[in-house]
């Protein structure tokens, strides 16, 4: 199974720490996929078109420049998987850090029997979730939440390709941050599931995205 890592040209240390951490230390076989950079949306630069007033429509606020990279990146990354015909992947960030003796034969395990435990899944949340965030469970088995309402974070998560195909038809209209597709699009159809005991956690308190729609006191690197 492909697994990418988003990482930003720039954050050469990140791309450093997930190779000692994921790739040496624990013997994942890892992508990198190039980010599309803020800085670029900040100097005008658009892959996909931006309409303020349609976000505004869907979510109650513009996107900001962090979101609309955040989401551009996830859009070309999964359009590469799509192309090169992946049934399912796993999508990382280059901020997650792994848990414990994290081996890459528990996490492809722990999907086939997520699968097995609710065959209907098409995400699979492997991450911690922070903030306080409560998650609403509608059914547990093996370990496994079937979610009503998801958590924040892209930080280590397996799609499936329906979920894939859903994922860049929605996000490439540039009117949801990436992650709230968890709760907006896939928690209703009842194939988002969480892992009880997560493979990995947010490592960093700084960020490349941005702190202006997130509750989060994290350095922001401009």
């Amino acid at each position: 199974m492909k697994i990418y890592c988003l990482n930003l040209t720039r954050a050469t240390e990140r791309k450093e720490l997930i190779t000692k951490e994921w790739i040496e230390n624990r013997h994942f076989d890892i992508e990198f996929f190039t980010a599309f950079d803020r800085r670029n949306i900040d100097s005008g630069e658009f892959v996909f078109p931006y309409d303020e007033a349609k976000a505004i429509e869907r979510i109650k606020r513009p996107l900001t420049n962090g979101e609309i990279a955040c989401a551009t990146s996830h859009c070309l990354l999964l359009k590469k998987a799509l192309e090169e015909g992946h049934e399912e992947i796993i999508v990382m960030e280059d901020d997650c850090m792994p848990i414990g003796n994290i081996t890459p034969y528990k996490v492809f395990e722990k999907i086939e029997q997520c699968k097995r435990a609710f065959p209907q899944i098409k995400v699979l949340i492997m991450h911690e979730h922070t903030g306080g965030f409560k998650l609403n469970s509608l059914e547990r088995k093996a370990g496994f939440n079937l979610l009503s309402l998801a958590p924040f974070g892209f930080q280590f998560v397996w799609l499936h390709k329906k979920a894939m195909e859903i994922l860049l038809n929605d996000l490439s209209t540039m009117c949801y941050p990436a992650d709230w597709l968890w709760t907006k699009r896939f928690a209703p159809m009842r194939v988002v599931a969480n892992l009880e005991a997560p493979f990995g956690k947010h490592a960093d308190t700084y960020t490349y995205i941005g702190n202006e729609a997130r509750n989060h006191n994290r350095i922001f690197i401009p």
